[in-house]
């Protein structure tokens, strides 16, 4: 818990706040449980890696989310943090363990959280831009083990697939913005197709070729009938 701290309070240092700051780790913390006066502030998808503390299998999960209550009160700010667990797949009867982060991960993180202090308790405008992606390093392979994830079992990543990228409050993630923005930007306005466009042109050609066929029979029979 060493390390957070120590950045936790170099992040808070950088932002010239001199209102004294205490980040713990509590894992009884619940998603939406909150006492009155307290925020929240759910850190979605940062990359971590585990090892079995019985077997020492290794593996990376992306979707690793950190749980954050923060509570300002009389000139000094408290944050609770909770990190979800992950239990091996190799083992039959496995243990719930801890995350490790790189140190880009943790400051990249806990650079998020000091943006929400400074939204919550002290009026600063914060942008979606403003937000870092968490996940940093190389891409993990495979689907995420839901079964497995202490997460999912208390609904936090059943959350995060309706909205992969929001956080407590609604603010999104610099990376996912510019992801919609390329898809917004890629949904055309509604002008037709060349090939709808040659479609219906064809299509005319061919009803008014049909109709000058049965006017041209028409005319023939009434000639024809008329001479007799």
């Amino acid at each position: 818990m060493g390390s957070w701290q120590d950045i936790f309070a170099v992040k808070i240092a950088d932002r010239h706040l001199t209102e004294p700051w205490m980040l713990q780790e509590d894992d009884s913390l619940q998603v939406h449980v909150l006492k009155p006066g307290w925020k929240q502030f759910v850190q979605r998808r940062a990359l971590g890696r585990f090892q079995c503390s019985q077997c020492f299998h290794e593996w990376s999960s992306a979707k690793v989310h950190v749980l954050f209550h923060m509570h300002r009160h009389r000139g000094k700010g408290k944050v609770w943090m909770r990190i979800f667990r992950q239990v091996c797949r190799q083992c039959p009867d496995p243990r719930l363990e801890e995350p490790k982060f790189s140190q880009e991960t943790m400051e990249r993180l806990l650079h998020n959280l000091v943006l929400k202090i400074l939204k919550y308790f002290y009026g600063l405008s914060i942008k979606p831009s403003d937000l870092l992606e968490v996940v940093v390093d190389a891409p993990v392979a495979g689907p995420h083990d839901s079964a497995r994830c202490e997460g999912c079992q208390l609904g936090v990543c059943s959350e995060s697939r309706l909205a992969p990228a929001l956080d407590a409050d609604g603010a999104r993630t610099h990376h996912t913005l510019k992801r919609q923005d390329r898809k917004l930007y890629a949904i055309p306005t509604h002008h037709p197709s060349p090939f709808n466009s040659t479609f219906r042109w064809k299509s005319c050609c061919c009803i008014s070729s049909s109709l000058l066929c049965v006017l041209a029979v028409l005319l023939f029979v009434l000639l024809y009938f008329t001479k007799e």
